[in-house]
C-alpha cells in the first residue's frame, strides 16, 4: 500500500474513511496515533492481507469491516473479526492466523498466514 496514496485519501475524507475502515477495536487505537495515515494504510494492507490468505478477497464474502488488526500487549499484531467475519472463518474452517506488517520508503507490507482444518480446503 503506497502511504502517499492514503494520505491523499485521509486528508480528503478525514475521519469518514476511518469510519469506513475500521472495526470498533480498531478506531480506539486510531484515535491514538499521532500518523493517522500511516496507521490507516497498516490497517488497510493488513485487511487486504487477511482476507487474500482466505482466498475471498473483499469481493467474495468478505468486507473490509469484517476483520482487523489491534496489538496485544507486546505490540504483536493480532486479527480480529467481525461476527460475520467470524462465521466467514467458520464455514471456510480457519482457526487462527498469524500476520506480520512492515513500512518502508512510503510503503507498507503486510502478510498473513491463516491456520485451520480441511473444512475450508478447495482442491
Amino acid at each position: 500500500v503506497q502511504l502517499t496514496r492514503v494520505e491523499k485519501i485521509w486528508e480528503r475524507f478525514g475521519f469518514h474513511f476511518a469510519n469506513r475502515l475500521l472495526l470498533g477495536e480498531e478506531f480506539e487505537h486510531f484515535q491514538k496515533s499521532k500518523k493517522p495515515a500511516r496507521f490507516l494504510a497498516m490497517r488497510f494492507a493488513a485487511k487486504e492481507a487477511v482476507v487474500k490468505a482466505m482466498g475471498t478477497g473483499f469481493s467474495h464474502g468478505m468486507w473490509i469491516r469484517d476483520v482487523g488488526m489491534v496489538p496485544n500487549d507486546w505490540g504483536r499484531p493480532q486479527i480480529v473479526y467481525s461476527p460475520r467475519g467470524k462465521v466467514m472463518c467458520e464455514q471456510l474452517g480457519v482457526t487462527g492466523g498469524h500476520l506480520t506488517l512492515a513500512d518502508e520508503a512510503g510503503l507498507v507490507v503486510a502478510v498473513a498466514v491463516l491456520l485451520g482444518n480441511e473444512k475450508g480446503s478447495q482442491t
